[in-house]
């Protein structure tokens, strides 16, 4: 999950739910070493977090052996022109489609989103810069797909370049700088009819989410 340096506030609330889900939810939480608030928590976080847009983007889970396969019969040429593509087409359309417009703030929400589902990730502002780490355990063609993806995806959006500063059979560290005093705010211009006005309808792509 994104670290936060803020406390979350906390609240107790009541719900009712089945007695098979209840004796699942004790079992699972004393195999992890937690109690059922810390399980139930992660669970909710996790939904909020990726799963009820998974749905709605009409994602689908694959396996990381599946995309090893993949990525390993593939050439590197390939394997960035694929990820240009749908760098530019189909990370536009998701984001049109969660947010209903692109904007610096609407990338950021879609990059915390995309980076949720990996097995961790992590963020950091600094000095005017965004960091990310995001570690998929892939392998290294993987980490080229996703440079390329995510180089794509921010120049064509919102015209910002990407510098990977750590790229490795198994993670990611890339960084870009604020390019319009709008990245923090929550604002945001709509970028022209022609990108707004695109179809929302939404295909998987070879990043979608990993099963853990």
């Amino acid at each position: 999950m994104m670290k936060s340096g803020a406390a979350r506030k906390t609240e107790t609330v009541s719900y009712r739910i089945r007695s098979d889900l209840k004796l699942a939810l004790e079992e699972e939480s004393r195999r992890l070493g937690i109690n059922p608030n810390s399980l139930v928590s992660q669970i909710l976080t996790r939904h909020i977090d990726w799963g009820r847009f998974t749905g709605r983007l009409n994602f689908i889970p694959v396996s990381k052996a599946f995309l090893r396969l993949i990525f390993d019969s593939l050439s590197r040429e390939e394997i960035e022109k694929t990820a240009r593509s749908l760098g530019e087409t189909a990370a536009h359309e998701e984001i049109l489609f969660l947010f209903t417009r692109i904007s610096p703030a609407t990338v950021l929400q879609f990059l915390k989103l995309w980076a949720s589902h990996f097995d961790a990730s992590d963020y950091q502002y600094d000095g005017g810069k965004h960091v990310y780490t995001v570690k998929h355990d892939v392998n290294l063609n993987y980490s080229y797909f996703t440079k390329e993806y995510l180089s794509s995806l921010l120049r064509s959006s919102i015209g910002t370049n990407v510098i990977f500063e750590a790229m490795t059979p198994n993670s990611v560290t890339f960084a870009f700088a604020d390019s319009q005093s709008d990245w923090s705010n929550g604002g945001g211009k709509r970028l022209n009819d022609a990108s707004t006005k695109r179809s929302s309808e939404t295909f998987p792509t070879i990043g979608a989410p990993q099963p853990r």
